[in-house]
């Protein structure tokens, strides 16, 4: 079975759900995972393949080896290299834009071709995009292809000087097999549950869902599961307080991905507000939290921000609204809130949508295409130079 090296900072991070979903579901590569550290390996495990942590914990085997090759033998990738070269790896797979301008070097010492996904902040926040300007046009003229979730990245990419021929559009997937669909219905006995999953960063818009359903609080009775953390924590908190939402939400803190799904499949409409942060940071494709809540069955309420339409089916899996838009916000959540005959059809609609076009069974094989593909192009070059 030929072997793909995934290649990463860490593995994994708990809202990578979606490299996860392509290394576990890999049928005709075998994955070689390299990471300089192991995180949450209870909710990632790896079925198939072998994962190796090139730092390891301080004075152990990989942390002494690693520490020769980059400080004895100035060779930072020294450890990568070796792993890949005992391993037989024929194609190296950067998940971020920054791990593949990492890796570059070793393309061309090892011949193997290098594919990189782009996620996010990789193609948008502004002193990325500044301090990685050089290497971005190194890794655009020497990698072999650029994966993207959707147009709107794809364009993005483009702009910033990557050939739209070594682009492929290679959607985010999820095992549906993972979500049980469920119809969602309106349930006058209690108060109507709304989802928000997500890091407390100013790209996921919080503030702004904040501020909608204080304008709505006294038409209905809800209930706000939040759900995460981060930076800007502190600052939403005493937002919530301010416009008295003290007791419409539930701050659940940062839950492991089981309990995100059972969230889902208790709430009625998801509440994703995603914007463009001051410093450009957006979210690249789209949430995959959208992409489970229509697998379960969930109706979503969000913004025309990056790829959420293309993820989205507008006015039948999804209500839409311009970023930053409290009053758009409010208006889709009303009239999502007032017509509960839509709800169940909505959900519907949202679980076809991924069915036929984010299924992990599907999207496996596009990826595992553009190995092949790439691998073949290279071998071509070889005996083309061979004959020279």
């Amino acid at each position: 079975m030929i072997k793909i090296a995934h290649v990463m900072l860490s593995y994994l991070r708990q809202p990578e759900t979606y490299i996860w979903q392509y290394i576990h579901a890999h049928k005709n590569f075998y994955p070689v995972i390299i990471a300089r550290r192991k995180v949450n390996l209870d909710q990632f495990p790896i079925p198939k393949g072998k994962l190796y942590s090139t730092s390891g914990k301080r004075l152990s085997y990989q942390w002494f080896l690693d520490n020769w090759y980059r400080r004895v033998l100035t060779r930072p990738l020294g450890y990568a290299e070796r792993i890949i070269r005992q391993e037989g790896v024929e194609a190296i797979h950067a998940h971020f834009g920054t791990t593949g301008c990492e890796y570059l070097p070793l393309i061309t010492l090892l011949n193997i071709p290098l594919i990189t996904s782009f996620y996010g902040f990789d193609i948008s926040v502004d002193n990325v995009l500044k301090r990685y300007k050089k290497k971005y046009r190194d890794l655009f003229e020497q990698g072999s292809r650029f994966l993207v979730e959707g147009p709107c990245m794809r364009d993005r990419l483009i702009s910033i000087g990557c050939s739209g021929e070594k682009i492929s559009i290679l959607r985010i997937s999820i095992d549906l097999k993972e979500y049980k669909f469920k119809s969602h219905l309106f349930d006058p006995d209690r108060p109507i549950k709304i989802l928000f999953v997500g890091r407390f960063v100013e790209k996921k818009g919080l503030e702004y869902a904040l501020r909608a359903l204080s304008a709505i609080k006294n038409e209905f009775i809800f209930e706000f599961r939040v759900i995460g953390g981060g930076e800007l924590e502190e600052k939403l908190r005493q937002i919530a307080f301010t416009l008295g939402l003290s007791k419409e939400i539930k701050w659940l803190g940062i839950q492991p991905h089981s309990q995100v799904i059972k969230e889902l499949s208790i709430c009625d409409f998801l509440l994703q507000p995603s914007v463009t942060a001051k410093n450009g940071d957006t979210e690249g494709g789209a949430p995959t939290i959208i992409l489970e809540a229509q697998a379960c069955g969930v109706p979503i309420v969000s913004t025309y921000h990056a790829d959420i339409p293309y993820i989205t089916i507008q006015g039948e899996s999804a209500l839409l609204s311009e970023e930053r838009d409290v009053d758009g916000l409010c208006a889709n959540m009303r009239y999502f809130l007032s017509n509960p005959n839509i709800w169940e059809k909505m959900g519907k609609k949202g679980r076809e949508h991924v069915e036929k076009n984010h299924s992990i069974k599907n999207q496996i094989f596009n990826l595992e295409n553009v190995y092949t593909e790439c691998i073949t192009e290279k071998l071509n070059i070889r005996k083309t130079n061979a004959k020279l």
